[in-house]
């Protein structure tokens, strides 16, 4: 199955198919297939020696460890250490973004700030919530670029093991969505590259969330794309991860 595709500008556009190949229309015209690429998937033996022994190859922000972790969760808000590695030459963070284009709150801090549950319409998800997607499918994106699709998945469900399962449902499903679009972007795309791609996702499920009818709305992700929901009660509120 094809999917929409996406302008490369001066390199023409791209046309991804669910394996992982692509048709590319070049500037002359001509339509050339690429083939589905053989990742180098180097286990998860291989991501447990980075973490305590070696090093990664690549010199990229990677989820190895809470402190990565958290690096690539804050990557999105102004003034971050990964800001930009994700931001390059002043483009607008996915929270100025939100602010701006969403109106959700301007320099608000998702995970402590006063504002981290205001957004501009109650079935809307809070900040924290798209903190939260955004670091589980730019982290599974980069493991996948650095230790291939397969061992990043495997990576992404150890990291989920003995939560609450609503959550892990949440989790999987976003390192999946992130697994994707870097399959998409193509071995040689950069963290930015990448980082446009997982926050232009997350606005795309942002748009159709706000175009349901007021009858349709709820804490609820649309089937496909990332779910940007954390798991509710019947009040509407959190549940707990454990």
């Amino acid at each position: 199955m094809n999917r929409p595709a996406v302008n490369l500008g001066a390199g023409g556009f791209v046309s991804y198919m669910e394996d992982g190949g692509a048709t590319v229309i070049v500037e002359d015209g001509s339509t050339v297939l690429q083939e589905a690429p053989e990742y180098n998937e180097k286990g998860v033996l291989r991501f447990i020696s980075d973490h305590m022994f070696t090093d990664p190859e690549k010199d990229i922000p990677l989820p190895i460890g809470a402190d990565q972790q958290n690096a690539i969760g804050a990557s999105g808000e102004s003034g971050s250490e990964l800001q930009e590695v994700f931001y390059p030459d002043g483009a607008p963070t996915f929270y100025e973004r939100l602010s701006s284009e969403y109106g959700y709150p301007e320099g608000v801090d998702p995970l402590y700030g006063e504002t981290r549950f205001d957004r501009p319409r109650q079935d809307l998800p809070t900040p924290q919530e798209l903190r939260d997607t955004r670091q589980h499918m730019l982290g599974s994106a980069l493991a996948a670029m650095e230790y291939g699709p397969r061992t990043a998945t495997r990576i992404g469900n150890i990291h989920e093991f003995g939560g609450n399962r609503l959550h892990q449902a949440m989790d999987k499903r976003n390192n999946a969505v992130g697994i994707s679009l870097f399959k998409q972007a193509g071995i040689n795309a950069t963290p930015a590259q990448i980082a446009q791609m997982v926050d232009k996702t997350i606005l795309e499920q942002l748009n159709t969330i706000l175009g349901r009818p007021a009858g349709e709305r709820s804490f609820k992700s649309p089937e496909t794309g990332p779910d940007v929901y954390f798991p509710r009660d019947s009040y509407g509120y959190f549940i707990g991860d454990h």
